[in-house]
């Protein structure tokens, strides 16, 4: 199966923030197409041509170590769009779950929270301009708590999300692993 696109998306800076320890940011995964978007099915073999946008599924993401961090929270967002000037706080009662850190399997030591915003964000890079996030988190771990309001400022871009995939290795890999573990390169 064969995917040839173009991603308009959000990307921050190289590094996340520094919280507890760890480094915290936000990522971005387009659920919208734009017209003209095309796929095609020739049972085994197929492919496509798309423009992917927003709206978008988010996630807070953070990388710790292991036997110094356990769980991520978030208590709190906010998003402003730099071109629209749309401002906007999430629901509070959508939030303040706990998200686990699991071990990488190719990186020892290191362990990964995921923390799924629930919803879509309606937002669109071309029209909407870069966005602010700001995130109230907070990180535990053996050592105790640590909480603070961080802020990102993400670009607005346009990036290659082509991808080849042989769907039989992908069944092969997803029934033998935890899908909280799977990899998606459609995240940003």
């Amino acid at each position: 199966m064969g995917l040839k696109a173009t991603k308009h998306t959000y990307v921050g800076p190289p590094r996340g923030a520094e919280l507890g320890g760890a480094e915290v940011r936000v990522a971005f995964r387009p659920e919208g197409t734009r017209p003209g978007s095309v796929m095609l099915s020739a049972m085994v073999v197929g492919g496509g041509v798309a423009t992917l946008d927003g709206p978008f599924r988010w996630r807070v993401e953070a990388l710790g170590r292991a036997g110094e961090h356990e769980s991520l929270s978030v208590h709190r967002i906010r998003t402003r769009t730099l071109t629209t000037g749309r401002d906007e706080w999430f629901p509070e009662s959508e939030l303040g779950k706990r998200a686990d850190f699991r071990p990488l399997e190719d990186k020892p030591g290191v362990v990964r929270a995921r923390y799924p915003i629930p919803g879509l964000l309606r937002v669109k890079p071309e029209e909407d301009g870069g966005l602010e996030v700001w995130v109230d988190a907070s990180v535990s771990g053996p050592a105790g708590r640590t909480r603070r309001l961080l802020k990102f400022r993400m670009e607005a871009a346009e990036k290659d999300a082509s991808e080849v995939i042989f769907i039989p290795t992908e069944i092969a890999r997803g029934v033998t692993t935890d899908p909280a573990d799977w990899e998606d390169p459609m995240w940003d």
